[in-house]
């Protein structure tokens, strides 16, 4: 069976043959993979600028991964999806409880393949978080930021005060839907730069 290839925007394909330019995974949007070929001339992690990016299917991008050897050669530093994160966090947490697949799947009322899909990003974990909190004993906000609530000062202007109120009001899938969102946005912004 072949290994299962979970794409993250930021990641670093390098082919086996060092001609041969390196992908760079910028976005994963609706089911598509946007990518930047990096030249074999320039500097490790760089991108020429002025260089256009790619859009493709995920499966066209695995299929070069194997058809090339490619191999992960890191990480730019961006964040990983929130679904690659979320699906992370539930690896780590059903792990930690010393859990399998298995034993996660009957307390959820899934089978072990939907539970297998849950941690590879491949299915969407939001309606599953707020019972995986109380399974796991952790608060629900572990999942949507990887922190618990925490309070430090912080001057905001009114627009801001007012977002993050909204923000605090809405149920934990709808706070899910507003990062995925706002992510998009800050790196859509970021490359029109």
């Amino acid at each position: 069976m072949a290994r299962r290839i979970l794409l993250q925007p930021g990641q670093i394909w390098t082919p086996q043959d060092p001609s041969l330019p390196a992908r760079r995974v910028r976005d994963l949007p609706r089911g598509r993979l946007s990518y930047t070929e990096i030249s074999p001339s320039c500097p490790a992690g760089s991108t020429p600028t002025g260089q256009a990016g790619h859009l493709v299917t995920p499966r066209l991008f695995r299929e070069w991964i194997r058809a090339y050897g490619a191999t992960l050669a890191g990480n730019d530093g961006e964040k990983a999806s929130p679904s690659a994160e979320l699906a992370k966090k539930i690896v780590t947490l059903r792990s930690a409880c010393g859990m399998s697949q298995s034993g996660l799947a009957t307390a959820l009322g899934l089978s072990r393949s939907a539970v297998a899909a849950l941690e590879t990003g491949r299915s969407s974990a939001r309606i599953h978080i707020p019972r995986l909190a109380e399974l796991f004993h952790v608060p629900v906000e572990l999942f949507l930021s990887g922190m618990t609530e925490q309070t430090f000062p912080m001057d905001l202007s009114m627009d801001e005060h007012d977002l993050i109120d909204l923000y605090r009001r809405l149920p934990v899938a709808l706070k899910i839907s507003v990062q995925k969102y706002v992510e998009r946005q800050t790196r859509q912004a970021e490359e029109a730069d």
